[in-house]
């Protein structure tokens, strides 16, 4: 499993599996679950607070939002995204004010939404602060405003940049210095990553940018040459709870899933053109070798769209 910091404006589908707040609440947690996916049959969304709701994908992660009519019924859905909640409430005349409903409920079910919480033990900073988004700021703890390789990326990402930014303009929206970090990916939170069929991965390199998890010592050292990074054993942490992957062979396995804006392995502003695809090939392969389906991490999404196809597909944070 590999992932990676969000510097600039991204949105991303995962499928990693939610865990609960607490090691102890896993029951709980699968309880509310599964009464919230049973209840759904004849419900706008999973989650449902004024004319906001959310669903979860099959492993219980926010998946995407809802916007309802003042009767409940379903108008449109979008990423689970701070930046297409903006446009869309705005567009349909809904209260922000409506988040707080869904963040008690997301709260009480033991869904990681928030910052840090999206995805559980990798350290990623995906996640949305509905306080903050009420507060007007922009509710990640990246600034999805900007984005220093949007260049790189193409001229669909540089316009969707724009689009962002003057978003934000336009709603006097503020950088909140508690909410808004910029400080990437956050290796105190890195966990042992559990995978359904193999041994748990607790052999994790990290370069500052990029977070990737590992069978083996020898794997792990491999790509720590690779990429410049160090290599760390979290089978001292592994007394807790490991975070889930559910690592199946699919389809989706062999297409990753867009993601914008990822920050991905960190390369001098000298390297060629060449060097820069040599690597981003390399990772692409090391990824397409792993169990674990790569639409179950950004960097893997954001790989999928290189060298082509940058201007496609939904952001999501």
């Amino acid at each position: 499993m590999e992932i990676s910091s969000s510097g600039a404006a991204t949105k991303s589908i995962s499928t990693a599996t939610a865990t609960p707040n607490k090691p102890g609440n896993a029951a709980n947690f699968a309880d509310s679950l599964a009464d919230a996916v049973k209840s759904t049959g004849n419900l706008a969304a999973a989650f449902v607070s004024g004319r906001l709701g959310v669903d979860l994908n099959s492993d219980g992660i926010p998946l995407r939002m809802v916007y309802l009519d003042q009767e409940g019924n379903r108008l449109t859905t979008s990423a689970f995204c701070a930046e297409s909640i903006l446009r869309n409430t705005q567009q349909l005349g809904i209260s922000l004010n409506d988040l707080k409903g869904l963040g008690t409920q997301l709260d009480a079910a033991g869904v990681g939404y928030k910052p840090y919480e999206l995805y559980r033990g990798t350290g990623s900073d995906h996640g949305i602060d509905f306080d903050d988004l009420i507060a007007g700021g922009l509710g990640t703890a990246y600034d999805w405003t900007q984005d220093a390789n949007v260049a790189a990326k193409g001229p669909g990402a540089i316009r969707r940049l724009e689009e962002a930014a003057a978003l934000a303009q336009s709603l006097q929206l503020v950088a909140h210095a508690e909410v808004t970090q910029n400080k990437g990916i956050d290796p105190t939170r890195f966990a042992t990553q559990a995978a359904t069929g193999e041994s748990p991965r607790h052999y994790v390199m990290f370069n500052g940018s990029v977070a990737a998890w590992y069978g083996s010592s020898e794997q792990a050292e491999q790509a720590s040459r690779l990429y410049g990074g160090s290599v760390t054993d979290l089978a001292p942490r592994a007394s807790s709870t490991a975070i889930g992957i559910d690592a199946r062979n699919s389809s989706s396995g062999a297409s990753p899933v867009n993601s914008d804006g990822a920050t991905q392995a960190a390369t001098s502003s000298s390297a060629s053109a060449t060097s820069w695809n040599d690597r981003l090939q390399a990772l692409i392969d090391a990824i397409h070798e792993s169990i674990v389906p790569t639409n179950a991490n950004p960097l893997g999404q954001v790989l999928a769209r290189w060298p082509v196809d940058w201007s496609t597909g939904d952001r999501q944070n």
